[in-house]
């Protein structure tokens, strides 16, 4: 069983430990993931909650990923006995038969509860920064979410997911500090990346490729010291997502939603001594309180304007009027002023 223990730090730098609380009701946990789907995982969204399937089984939730994978979520209050395993896999295999149409009206009903406006397609771009997928469902997985979960669980989750059956459990526990303070914790049985690529058609795994396979390209390159010295610098302010040869470096934002604010590339391009970079400065501006000629005055001289107005996931006024910067990081000074620059917001 995994188990999450959590520590506060004093002033006076001693460890005093915040006991774990049992979780009153199931219904909690399902609240709090309806809410913010992204304290399990940012690459959801949820498109449906207590779903019916044909045989009369109720999924908890029912989430969609960026991919346009669904994810069956269900949600067990304290262990999580064997037999969910099975439960799970059977809401699984009526997901799987689900089509376009199907995904869509599930998940325009759900949306239009709290805003009539809503469709999935524009929920889809808002939360991603993405144009829907022309398909949806060619994969999928199951997640099971408990407070803690048996030995036998453990022991066939691991198992199937090594024949590749996409499933996975994660544990989510209630922490209630001296102060009154809540706190939530979750781990994950099996890795978060691997569990979604076992969930993504083969076809499609080529584009998505790991922050450390593109370090090695870059490194392939000759570009590779700069490369990891920029990573390393922008590493908890933003969030690195892997494309094929592209890192898009992500700023989370409330509700789970996510805009992407800087694109490196791990291949020189047209110049072969830097790495390229583009940022959207009107981003920077909205989202993290920089104005845009202060942006510009961050990054090398050989930087220059460029649209960025298609960027996916742009608003309206972002398409009219976004403002971006392109150009190459040629010195360790010009990654440093850039990131001494950017450390300077979270101070």
């Amino acid at each position: 069983m995994q188990q999450v223990r959590l520590w506060e730090i004093t002033p006076d730098r001693k460890l005093v430990e915040i006991a774990a609380e049992t979780i009153g009701l199931e219904e909690w946990i399902e609240d709090w993931l309806e809410s913010d789907i992204s304290a399990l995982d940012p690459d959801l969204m949820v498109i449906g909650r207590q779903v019916h399937t044909s045989f009369g089984g109720v999924i908890d939730l029912l989430c969609l990923d960026r991919d346009g994978n669904l994810v069956v979520t269900e949600l067990k209050k304290g262990r999580t006995p064997r037999d969910v395993t099975a439960q799970a896999l059977e809401y699984a295999s009526w997901v799987k038969g689900l089509a376009f149409d199907d995904v869509a009206k599930i998940a325009n009903d759900y949306l239009k509860q709290n805003d009539p406006g809503t469709s999935l397609e524009s929920a889809f771009t808002e939360r991603f920064e993405a144009k829907l997928p022309d398909d949806l469902n060619l994969g999928h997985r199951s997640l099971i979410v408990a407070e803690s979960f048996d030995a036998g669980t453990e022991r066939i989750v691991r198992y199937l997911a090594a024949l590749g059956v996409p499933i996975n459990v994660a544990t989510v526990q209630h922490f209630q500090d001296a102060n009154g303070r809540e706190l939530l914790a979750q781990v994950y049985l099996i890795e978060l990346e691997a569990a979604q690529a076992q969930a993504r058609p083969k076809s499609s795994r080529p584009a998505y490729l790991g922050v450390n396979a593109l370090q090695a390209m870059a490194d392939e390159h000759g570009i590779g010291e700069l490369y990891r010295r920029l990573r390393n610098g922008v590493r908890g302010i933003f969030f690195a997502r892997g494309y094929r040869q592209t890192v898009a470096y992500v700023r989370r934002l409330a509700r789970g939603r996510e805009r992407t604010m800087i694109l490196v590339e791990a291949v020189p391009g047209a110049d072969a001594g830097g790495v390229e970079f583009t940022v959207h400065a009107t981003r920077f501006e909205k989202h993290m309180g920089v104005g845009i000629d202060k942006v510009r005055a961050w990054l090398p001289a050989n930087a220059e304007d460029w649209d960025v107005r298609t960027w996916s996931g742009s608003s309206a006024k972002e398409r009219a009027s976004a403002v971006g910067f392109r150009g190459f990081f040629h010195s360790e000074e010009e990654v440093d002023k850039f990131l001494v620059a950017l450390k300077s917001l979270a101070e």
